[in-house]
């Protein structure tokens, strides 16, 4: 596409960089709030449309990690609205949060649901017919959130495709006031019940396509580690290294875009089957 083709960057199959853009975004996107009604409670929603060049019948759903709406998540949120992408994102944090006045931990399924109730209400406020695909994407338990919901077979109409960033080994889905994408721990080993192996989850996902990208120095799951979880490329996967030294890929912020963008436009790009509805593919 017209708005990722200055970001050439060399795909990955091992743990080594990614290169480096030269040039940054030139499209920058109209950007508004708008919420949306889960379970009766409202959820702020932050979504992005490209002034021009917009990558026609794309939507992508971005959410942060548990530090909510700021810092490097709202840096992500903005990379890709500005690359030309309809885009929804969102607060983990606030969506917990929302959970957990339901008074019940979320399950995967209610996950999905409440992704779908999203979509719809972005394509609305976007102007975006119902049936235009998405990408979900998100980082840290945002990344985990991605990988759970699209693992739903019920979730999978009309998905294009599933971008985690900076994912770890395990998810709860519960409420950890405690954890908020700080540099500084280390992940907690999954001793909870009903904890899901993110990384196990993928292989459920086919044939939507997946990536991961993740920092070489990642206090939670470095990329060597996570390489090792996700395997081998496929024409279905690609795994990103980025040399960076922390969780927010503190000194690699050009070579993280790069993937970024290259993992969007490789969605974008992919032929589709059954016209918009990947499900029941073999």
């Amino acid at each position: 596409m017209r708005a990722v083709t200055a970001f050439a960057v060399l795909f990955l199959s091992s743990c080594s960089p990614v290169s480096v853009p030269r040039t940054g975004p030139s499209n920058p996107a109209r950007e508004w709030s708008t919420t949306v009604q889960l379970h009766g409670k409202p959820l702020e929603l932050h979504v992005a449309a490209p002034r021009s060049q917009a990558i026609d019948h794309v939507v992508v759903l971005y959410a942060s990690g548990d530090g909510g709406w700021l810092g490097a998540a709202v840096d992500m949120f903005h990379q890709i609205a500005n690359a030309g992408y309809y885009t929804i994102g969102f607060s983990s944090r606030a969506f917990l949060n929302v959970e957990r006045r339901r008074g019940a931990l979320v399950g995967t399924a209610q996950l999905a649901a409440d992704y779908e109730q999203i979509l719809d209400r972005g394509r609305i406020v976007l102007g975006l017919d119902p049936a235009s695909r998405a990408i979900v994407t998100g980082w840290s338990r945002g990344a985990a959130f991605a990988v759970l919901a699209a693992s739903e077979p019920a979730a999978q109409s009309h998905l294009l495709g599933v971008i985690a960033i900076g994912l770890s080994d395990g998810e709860d889905l519960a409420i950890n006031e405690s954890e908020d994408d700080s540099d500084d721990g280390s992940a907690s080993p999954r001793t909870e019940a009903g904890a899901f192996d993110t990384y196990a989850r993928i292989a459920r996902l086919a044939p939507i396509p997946c990536a991961v990208i993740q920092a070489t120095r990642d206090h939670y799951l470095p990329a060597a580690r996570a390489r090792q979880l996700f395997g081998p490329d496929t024409p279905l996967r690609r795994f990103y290294t980025i040399d960076a030294r922390n969780h927010r890929f503190s000194g690699g912020k050009p070579a993280f875009n790069a993937a970024l963008l290259d993992a969007m436009h490789w969605m974008v790009s992919q032929p589709l089957r059954d016209g918009l509805d990947r499900q029941g593919v073999p």
